[in-house]
């Protein structure tokens, strides 16, 4: 039984013991469960998994389970992807022989890491875009599974990147209506809304279409608020608080939400995003 596993991954994603127990069990059974290995019912182990985004294969591995490796490096890629650490998600993925994986859920896995990482880091917007044509034309052409809306903005953010918004509006276009509809059943499929969230709001921003930017940014804000996940919220802020200051320039407000974009930078050991907000907040001073 890897325990280990299970508390590596609750504290990666931000949660106390009594944050992952609410409405499932007793902070105290995950103490027991944690600290002395005691044994709590399939029902309740399976809840907080889902909710932490494991399988119980990986809390109970099997040798037969020869995809569980390749899905926690892929986790990892995700994080990293996230914390627009994009080099390092690239090098996680080179390390995988994709090819030789048959589960298509994995394969599209991949490949939206790889486009995102790909597009956002500039290094190539023609193999992102090829990435996510194979999601939208290939794995899920009947579009029912989170990776084709991921597709839609990973197609966005490239043809923003490339500099052609009219085609990456067409992409972003689609999204908000689907954004809302968007199942938020474990924290994986929260990490995609808010990854969909953060990229379609920051495009709208970029637009000067403030009012649904700061529409979709707090959406974000929200629903990481409600999920206990914090690794968007400093971005978020970070771009609301832009917005804030293109429209009304330096005010009080203004100055809240650059102040808490920074702690929740801090909070979350965002690097680059630390730099970032530093450097932007010193230029208005």
């Amino acid at each position: 039984m890897n325990i280990q596993r299970f508390i590596d991954r609750r504290k990666e994603l931000g949660y106390s013991q009594s944050e992952l127990a609410k409405g499932i069990c007793t902070q105290a059974t995950i103490s027991k469960f944690e600290n002395n290995g005691k044994m709590i019912s399939t029902k309740i182990l399976t809840q907080l998994c889902q909710r932490l985004g494991l399988s119980l294969n990986d809390i109970f591995p099997s040798e037969a389970d020869s995809d569980s490796a390749v899905r926690a490096e892929l986790r990892r890629a995700e994080f990293d992807l996230i914390t627009t650490e994009y080099d390092d998600a690239l090098g996680i993925l080179r390390s995988l022989e994709i090819d030789q994986i048959g589960d298509k859920q994995i394969q599209m896995e991949y490949l939206f890491i790889r486009g995102y990482a790909l597009a956002l880091s500039k290094r190539d917007v023609d193999e992102a875009i090829f990435c996510f044509d194979q999601i939208l034309n290939g794995y899920d052409e009947a579009h029912t599974t989170v990776y084709s809306p991921l597709a839609y903005v990973g197609m966005g953010i490239s043809y923003q990147q490339a500099g052609n918004f009219d085609k990456a509006e067409f992409y972003f276009s689609k999204m908000p209506e689907r954004l809302k509809t968007n199942a938020n059943k474990d924290v994986d499929s929260v990490w995609k809304s808010l990854t969909m969230l953060f990229y379609t709001g920051n495009f709208y921003a970029a637009r000067n279409e403030i009012e649904i930017s700061n529409m979709l940014l707090q959406s974000l804000i929200n629903l990481s608020s409600d999920r206990h996940v914090t690794f968007y919220v400093a971005q978020a802020q970070y771009q609301l608080a832009d917005n804030e200051y293109s429209v009304n320039g330096k005010t009080q407000r203004f100055s809240e939400l650059i102040s808490d974009a920074f702690a929740f930078a801090r909070f979350n050991r965002n690097r680059n995003l630390i730099k970032q907000i530093d450097l932007y907040a010193k230029k208005r001073v």
